[in-house]
Order: C-alpha cells, then sequence, then structure tokens
C-alpha cells in the first residue's frame, strides 16, 4: 500500500471517528448528483441542524464523490489536521536540531519537483 493510500485510509478513520464521538451518523443517506441538486438545501438543512451527513454519488456503480456534512464536522477535522501538521513540524524540527536530518532548500527541492 502506498503512502497516499494509508493517509486516506486514515483520514476516513478519523471522519468516521469524528462523526461517531459527535453524534452523527457516519452511513447518512445517499444521493445521486441529480438528486443532490434538486433536493440541496433539504440535504443542507439536515446536516446544519440535524447533524446528518448525505453523501452524493455519481456514475452507474453509485460512487460516493463528495459529501455535506455539518460545518462543525469539517472545523474540527480542520483542527485535528492542524495538531497533526504541527506534531509532524515538531518532530522534523526535532530532527533537524538533534542532526538526524539536514535541511534541504525550498527552491531546491521545486527544482527537483519541476515546479
Amino acid at each position: 500500500m502506498n503512502v497516499d493510500a494509508a493517509s486516506r485510509i486514515l483520514k476516513v478513520a478519523k471522519l468516521d471517528n469524528l462523526a461517531y464521538h459527535d453524534g452523527m451518523s457516519a452511513e447518512g443517506n445517499e444521493l445521486s448528483v441529480s438528486k443532490a441538486r434538486d433536493h440541496f438545501s433539504d440535504a443542507v438543512n439536515r446536516a446544519a441542524f440535524g447533524g446528518e451527513i448525505t453523501y452524493v454519488t455519481r456514475g452507474r456503480g453509485h460512487q460516493r464523490a463528495a459529501a455535506i456534512v455539518p460545518v462543525e464536522f469539517v472545523d474540527r477535522y480542520e483542527a485535528m489536521i492542524d495538531l497533526e501538521d504541527g506534531r509532524i513540524a515538531q518532530k522534523r524540527l526535532a530532527d533537524l536540531d538533534a542532526g538526524r536530518t539536514t535541511p534541504v532548500a525550498a527552491d531546491e527541492v521545486a527544482r527537483e519537483l519541476g515546479l
């Protein structure tokens, strides 16, 4: 499993955990894109006032493509990501201070990435 796939799985697990602890249903309702368009205000109201998640699906396989969620859910998720980013930054700084890694200039990284 590559790092991106593992990261996505971890994020989904964290989202499910947040939903569970906030009393929201991680299962939610599912609506096709066209039905979500037709019932958008209802889905938004259910999210805002009922804490409900509505998944928007597309294609013949009804694959989940997006979700309408309560804003508090997103706010808490963003705060969690900020904390995780801070933890990673602290670890990287400690690695630099301890000499376990060496700094690389941003322009050098940009060049290597072709940016």
